[in-house]
């Protein structure tokens, strides 16, 4: 279950308002793909008789707060629309470095442990850890503490720069090979460039050592 920081819902809103439940219902439904969260609300609306959110409108998450449609009746009534801003706190379970990680390592999952954190000011993506790191390396250097996201890894390649592979070209069934050097990685499907003697070409990846003449 979620827990909620409740912040004086009844000071900020009058005594005997109904607003508290409401808002807790939505915010449960609204944050549901988050492990628990806590949340403040910025504003107090005593004066106004009556306060509902207005359903019809979006719910706007920017980093940490939260930005409400509602609808405020004053003592006769009238109706006026408001946001209401909410100061969030967002956790997930997300993988944390035990250690530093240099830029191109491929990862292993001994390098993270996995903890429940608030998210709300991270600008990437995190990863998920029932995901699978393994076959991925760091785009970029990594300190202990920091948070794994997507932003900072990608696949290892199956060729490197310098590996020794083989082209292949030709037509009508006719298979002519030539040994080559990568000069870029890549993975299966890439279209990278090769090197045979002094001639260059473009071929795509087809596995580890074959590569498919690109013309």
């Amino acid at each position: 279950m979620r827990t909620l920081f409740l912040i004086l819902i009844s000071f900020v809103f009058g005594e005997g308002k109904n607003f508290d439940s409401q808002l807790i219902a939505y915010l449960d439904k609204k944050l549901s793909n988050y492990t628990k969260y806590e949340f403040q609300i910025m504003q107090s609306f005593k004066k106004f008789a009556k306060i509902e959110i207005n359903t019809e409108k979006k719910f706007k998450i920017v980093k940490n707060y939260g930005y409400l449609p509602v609808t405020l009746y004053d003592k006769d009534n009238n109706a006026s629309s408001s946001l209401l801003t909410i100061k969030l706190k967002l956790f997930k379970n997300v993988l944390v470095a035990l250690q530093a990680i240099n830029r191109n390592e491929e990862l292993m999952n001994s390098m993270f442990t996995e903890k429940n954190i608030d998210i709300s000011l991270l600008t990437g993506k995190p990863i998920d850890p029932a995901e699978n790191i393994l076959d991925h390396r760091s785009r970029m250097f990594m300190k202990e503490g920091d948070i794994l996201q997507k932003e900072m890894i990608e696949p290892v390649p199956l060729v490197f720069k310098g590996d020794n592979i083989v082209l292949h070209a030709g037509k009508n069934g006719v298979d002519i090979t030539v040994d080559c050097i990568a000069r870029q990685e890549g993975r299966i499907g890439d279209v990278i460039s090769i090197q045979s003697v002094n001639k260059l070409y473009k071929a795509k990846i087809i596995d580890k050592y074959n590569l498919m003449l690109v013309e």
